[in-house]
Protein backbone atom coordinates (compact mmCIF):
# COMPACT_ATOMS: atom_id res chain seq x y z
CA UNK A 1 0.00 0.00 0.00
CA UNK A 2 1.40 3.42 -1.28
CA UNK A 3 1.38 6.35 1.70
CA UNK A 4 -0.73 9.17 1.14
CA UNK A 5 2.17 12.23 1.90
CA UNK A 6 0.12 15.30 2.56
CA UNK A 7 3.53 17.32 3.08
CA UNK A 8 6.89 16.55 3.89
CA UNK A 9 9.84 19.21 5.01
CA UNK A 10 13.11 19.63 6.28
CA UNK A 11 14.10 21.17 9.24
CA UNK A 12 17.98 22.28 9.95
CA UNK A 13 19.34 20.29 7.01
CA UNK A 14 19.18 17.47 9.72
CA UNK A 15 15.35 16.10 10.17
CA UNK A 16 12.65 15.09 7.54
CA UNK A 17 9.05 15.96 8.94
CA UNK A 18 5.88 14.40 7.22
CA UNK A 19 2.70 14.18 7.71
CA UNK A 20 0.91 10.76 6.25
CA UNK A 21 -2.87 10.80 6.17
CA UNK A 22 -4.39 7.91 8.20
CA UNK A 23 -7.77 8.80 7.85
CA UNK A 24 -10.27 11.07 6.99
CA UNK A 25 -8.90 14.10 8.69
CA UNK A 26 -6.12 12.44 10.45
CA UNK A 27 -2.82 12.33 9.83
CA UNK A 28 -0.24 10.92 11.40
CA UNK A 29 3.36 13.36 11.62
CA UNK A 30 7.04 11.99 11.90
CA UNK A 31 10.26 13.19 12.53
CA UNK A 32 12.99 11.18 11.49
CA UNK A 33 16.81 11.66 11.35
CA UNK A 34 17.60 12.36 7.60
CA UNK A 35 20.90 10.29 7.38
CA UNK A 36 19.66 7.64 9.52
CA UNK A 37 16.24 7.15 8.32
CA UNK A 38 15.69 6.35 12.26
CA UNK A 39 12.27 7.53 13.57
CA UNK A 40 12.79 9.67 16.70
CA UNK A 41 9.37 11.19 17.03
CA UNK A 42 5.58 10.50 15.58
CA UNK A 43 1.66 12.12 16.24
CA UNK A 44 -1.26 12.00 15.43
CA UNK A 45 -2.53 15.23 13.77
CA UNK A 46 -5.76 17.04 12.29
CA UNK A 47 -6.02 17.36 8.24
CA UNK A 48 -8.40 20.43 7.99
CA UNK A 49 -10.09 20.38 5.13
CA UNK A 50 -9.07 16.47 4.91
CA UNK A 51 -6.32 18.33 2.82
CA UNK A 52 -7.97 17.41 -0.73
CA UNK A 53 -5.92 20.01 -2.32
CA UNK A 54 -2.83 20.34 -0.12
CA UNK A 55 -2.51 20.93 3.09
CA UNK A 56 -3.62 24.25 4.50
CA UNK A 57 -1.45 27.11 6.07
CA UNK A 58 -2.73 26.71 9.62
CA UNK A 59 -2.41 22.79 9.62
CA UNK A 60 1.71 23.60 8.26
CA UNK A 61 2.11 26.14 10.54
CA UNK A 62 0.95 23.84 13.19
CA UNK A 63 3.34 20.74 12.30
CA UNK A 64 6.48 23.17 11.84
CA UNK A 65 5.92 24.50 15.46
CA UNK A 66 5.70 20.94 16.58
CA UNK A 67 8.61 19.85 14.29
CA UNK A 68 10.52 22.91 15.81
CA UNK A 69 9.84 22.26 19.38
CA UNK A 70 11.11 18.71 18.92
CA UNK A 71 14.25 19.73 17.51
CA UNK A 72 14.81 22.51 20.03
CA UNK A 73 13.99 19.64 22.72
CA UNK A 74 16.90 17.57 21.36
CA UNK A 75 20.10 20.29 21.84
Amino acid sequence: MQEDVVWKSKLDRHYTVRVVRTAPYRGELSITESEADQLLHKREVALMYNALFGPDADDVSEWQRIAIEFADSRK
